[in-house]
This record gives structure tokens, sequence and C-alpha cells, in this order.
């Protein structure tokens, strides 16, 4: 790939510090390849462990275990484009956020806030300015504090969901060599590192030590013609390595528990399933119908599970690139499904199943959320998935009741989160939208007239802090709910209103939390189901056909993540050690497919 040269000239007149900022193509990006170690030591006293050379592996517990890509997007930068804007979320990334900061000059003190189980982090230190070559050296004390308030956040909650997680007191240092080529308008190379010493328990202390070199490989548009490259390898490869999975059904992880209480065995199934019709195989390939052969042997269970299944199968009957013609507009909703006899008779059955599996303490008639098996709980993940089910049995021509529509969103009402005073003025770009634009016969944005609350979503009550993952999973029920209702003559319903301006303030949450670099918001979830947090921001965005948020591509920028998990064998690696490759794969594949229908809202 030819390294893009920015048009720009350079401002000779000015000094090189004033020159320094960042400029990457609108909604582009700049690729590195990346050279990074992490070490620690361990010793009796804070300073014997000074004195060591990290030569063992990291500490246990300070490290996600995948490592983050070697991206900056622009969309990450600060108006000013001099810094990064999104708030690191690995100490990995605070190397990255430190040596990418152009606007660091003389007595500098920045805050990286809530690097878990440290607490903030604060680096301080003298940045004197770059050479005439744009090459600058630094090394900034570090020290740890005890995390603030943020927007949006009480006191009282900060006290009990998230200083319980920051456990250890550390200092250090932190330095960074680097070489800005102003021509380019991006760093030419950085070498970052980082150093904390802390106590872990008594006599019990450690030594981290990490460093990053980073090397300029290109400067890439928006969805260029390599990127393109890069997703539709991506899939194949996934797409090759779902498809073996699917020839041995007595796979450990696709055989169902013997308590007979949750299917999870044959919602992998139904998964890869999915995943393989979404890359595009038909649906009278034989392990497609070898797939659903063994689906329909079995007893599905838990609600996962069948609404995976439905979806699945609506899959199955759906028409060539129908999701591109419905984001186009060349097609105005989906096609309803045309199910053959046995298939129609199969799904009807699974939507029976999936209509008992509902939180027992409510009446379905004002309030419908869904628990594994029927039974005195829910939650908003599996409450995500009896909704989808529930949408594609509609798609297949089932009948669904249209008072569950109205009944789902009064729960999702009910239960999304306060948003603690904080609101922004959002800007969605519908798919569209977007391509109106691109051909010069639209604006490309929409932003609301006011300012619109930020609300999110916890895994069941909105008392919890919410999250990235359960606020897409919101989303994408509302819309459910909302679509469900135009299409059963509820369009003018009262709650319509209050459901608008809560898929809003979902959204609006998702774009005061932005990024894709780990599941946003709460930060105990930030290591954890980010796979599952990515499918969910694709559904959360395709199902409403959202193109841009806050001006972010947020599909580009995902993209950009997930590719370099792929192991060379299609599979994507784990994000943690006691789950399955199956499902980080389908996940990755399906939103690098882009999986997810828009669906008829009405506007």
């Amino acid at each position: 790939m030819s390294l893009l040269r920015c048009s720009l000239p350079v401002l000779l007149a000015l000094p090189i510090a004033a020159q320094q900022a960042w400029r990457l193509p609108e909604r582009g990006a700049v690729e590195y390849r990346r050279t990074a170690t992490a070490s620690g030591a361990t010793a009796e006293s804070i300073a014997a462990v000074r004195k060591l050379e990290a030569r063992d592996k990291a500490p246990d517990g300070v490290l996600p275990r995948l490592e983050p890509a070697a991206w900056l997007c622009h969309g990450e930068l600060t108006p000013d484009q001099r810094a990064i804007a999104d708030e690191p979320r690995d100490l990995r990334d605070v190397l990255r956020a430190a040596a990418c900061d152009l606007s660091l000059r003389g007595g500098a003190r920045v805050r990286y806030r809530r690097l878990v189980p440290f607490g903030d982090l604060v680096v301080t230190g003298r940045v004197d300015g770059p050479d005439e070559a744009g090459r600058q050296g630094f090394t900034l004390a570090l020290t740890t504090e005890e995390p603030e308030v943020r927007p949006g956040e009480t006191k009282a909650a900060l006290g009990r969901y998230i200083r319980p997680l920051c456990k250890y007191a550390a200092s250090g240092e932190l330095s960074v060599t680097r070489q800005f080529d102003a021509e380019v308008g991006a760093l030419r190379s950085f070498r970052a590192e980082l150093t904390l010493v802390y106590e872990q328990g008594r006599r019990d202390c450690k030594k981290l030590v990490l460093t990053e070199q980073w090397d300029l490989v290109a400067v890439h548009e928006n969805q260029d013609a390599a990127f393109r490259a890069d997703v539709a390898k991506a899939i194949r490869s996934g797409a090759k390595w779902v498809r073996a999975q699917l020839s041995q059904f007595d796979r450990r992880y696709m055989k169902d528990q013997a308590n007979g209480e949750r299917s999870y065995g044959s919602g992998r199934l139904a998964l890869a399933l999915l995943t393989l019709l979404h890359a595009d195989t038909p649906g009278d390939d034989p392990v497609v119908v070898g797939s659903f052969d063994e689906l329909r042997r079995r007893v599905l269970v838990d609600t996962y599970t069948l609404g995976v299944a439905l979806m699945a199968m609506a899959a199955r009957y759906a028409p060539p690139n129908e999701a591109d013609m419905l984001r186009t507009g060349v097609l105005a909703a989906p096609k309803p499904r045309e199910l053959s006899a046995d298939d129609r008779q199969l799904a009807a059955e699974w939507l029976a199943r999936l209509r008992q599996n509902l939180d027992t303490r409510v009446d379905e008639g004002y309030r419908l959320r869904f628990n594994y098996i029927a039974g005195p709980r829910f939650d908003n993940s599996v409450n995500q998935y009896g909704l989808l089910g529930l949408y594609a049995a509609k798609l297949c021509q089932l009948d669904v009741p249209a008072s569950v529509w109205r009944s789902a969103a009064a729960h999702l009402l009910e239960v999304q989160a306060d948003d603690g005073g904080r609101s922004l003025r959002l800007e969605l770009v519908t798919h569209r939208e977007l391509a109106a634009a691109a051909s010069g016969n639209g604006k490309g944005t929409r932003a609301g007239s006011g300012l619109v609350p930020t609300r999110g979503y916890a895994y069941q009550g909105p008392e919890k802090p919410a999250y990235g993952s359960m606020t897409t999973a919101g989303i994408t029920g509302l819309v459910i709910a909302r679509s469900g209702m135009v299409q059963t003559g509820l369009a003018k319903a009262d709650v319509m209103p209050k459901v608008d301006a809560a898929i809003l303030s979902g959204f609006a949450w998702l774009a005061a939390e932005f990024h894709v670099r780990s599941n946003p918001g709460y930060i105990d979830r930030a290591d954890d189901n980010w796979y599952y947090y990515l499918y969910g921001l694709e559904r959360a965005c395709e199902i409403a056909g959202v193109a841009l948020v806050q001006g972010r591509d947020w599909y580009f920028e995902g993209a950009l993540q997930l590719m370099p998990q792929q192991e060379k064998n299609g599979a994507f690696r784990l994000e943690r050690a006691q789950g399955w490759v199956v499902d980080s794969t389908c996940f990755a594949v399906l939103f690098l497919k882009k999986a997810t229908l828009p669906a008829i809202t009405g506007g």
C-alpha cells in the first residue's frame, strides 16, 4: 500500500511546535507496524523491586488478553487534531495516548482515568519542543490517584462500583521518543516505555514494564480499497473456519447441558449456522441443510438459542443482497420470507417455546421481558435475543400479537438508566443520507435541534452503571418494538414519543462513551464481552440504519480493531481464557458482514 501524502502546504513560517497537528483524511486512519513487550519482576519490598530488571512475564490482572490494534482513527482525535480524545482503557493505550499527544508542551500534567486495577494515572513533567526534523523525547513521572466523579455519575455510584476496582497505588515513569512528519501530518514513529511499581500484597511487590514501538505504514482514506479487500478476506476466512465447526455436532461446545435448562450447545450451533448464512452460503448448501436437520432433532430450550435459531431461519430465506438494497433505498422494507411447509412448522414450534420464556413476575400484557426459561428474573442481554427472535418470526410471517411490541417497549423504557444531568447535541447520519452526501444530493449530517440526554443500559436495572454491550441491546430492542408497533397499526400509540426519545438517548450515550477498543462504559465490563459488544454495536446501528455516530464511522473503526485479532486459520482470538473461539469468530464475522437488516420504523 502506498503512503498517501497530504496536499496541505507545510507552514514554514511557523515554529515546528505550532505545526504539529494530525492531518488525517476525514474518517480515515493511519496504520502502524507495532512491536511490543510486557515484562515484570517481583520482590518483597518496593525498594527492592525498583532495582530489579523486569525479566519475568507481566503480572496477572493488569493487561487485557487481546492487544489493541496499531491504528489511529481520525474520529478518535480532539477537535484541534492534536491528541486522542478517547480515554485509554488499557495501560498499553496510555502509551499510545501519550506518544500521540502533540499538545504536550512545557510543564505537562495529564490524567488518564480509571486504569484498573490502579485508578487514575497522572503523568507530570516537562516536555520540550521538537527539533527541526520533528524529533522529540521526554520522560514524565507517573503516580496514581483516586478516581474522580465523571459526568453523569454520582459520588455514591463512584464509591460503590468504581473505587473497589482500583486496588493498588503505583508509581513510575513514562518515556517517549517520537518523530513527527509535518509533510504527512502524522508521527513517522514512536517508542514509548512505561514502568510501574506497586505493592500487590504483604511482601509481594511488583514491577511492570511495557514498551511499544510504532512505525508508520500508511495513511488510509475511509473504507479504501485495501480496507474493503481485507474485510472480504477476513469474512471468507472466518466463514471457512465456522463451516468446519459444523462438520461435527458432537463437539463439546455444541452439546447441550444435561440439566435441560439451557441449550447453549444448540445455541452455538444456531449461531454458527446464522454466521454461515450471512457469509453468503446458500440456504440449500449441504452444510446448511445438515445443520438445520440437526437443530430439528434437538429440543431447543432457552431464549438465546431459540432467538438465534429463528434468526437463522429468516436468514435462510433472505433474498440476495437484501441488506445492501435496504441501505441504499432500493428496497423499502425487508422481504417477507416464504418458508417451506416443514420449516414453517419448525419455526412456529420455536416461536411457541420462545414466547413461554418470560419473567413471570410481570403481566406480559403490560410489561414483557425475557428470561432464559420461564421464571422470576430477566436480563437485558437475553431479552435482546428474545426480541430478535420475535422480529425474525414476524419476518417469517408467523403470528406475533400486536400487544407484544408495546409491552416490550414498556419494559425497555422502565429499565433505561437516568442521564445524571449529562446530555449532548447528538449527530446521527443514516446510510441513505451518507450516500446522498457522497453523490452531492444531501447534507450528510443530521443533528438534533437541542441537547439529548445520555441514557444507557446495564445488565438488569437502571441503578447500576451502564455499559456498551447492554446499551446496544437496549437500543436494538427499542427499534424492534417500534418497528413492530408501526407494522401492526400502533404507529400513533401514546408510548411512541417516549420510544423515539429513548432510542435517541441510547445513541447519545453511545456517542458520549464511544470507542471500539474495549466494551465502553462501566470499567468492570471493559475487558469482557468485547466481541459481543461490537456485534451489538453492529445490530443497534444497522437495525436503525445508522452509518455515523457523532461523525464517527463505527464500522470502519470497529473493523480495524477486529481484523488484527484473526488467526491464520480464520478463527478470532479469545478475549478471555474461559471463552469459546466459535463465539468470538461468529460475532466478528457477523460484525464484518453487517448482518443485521434495517427495520421498518416509519421514518
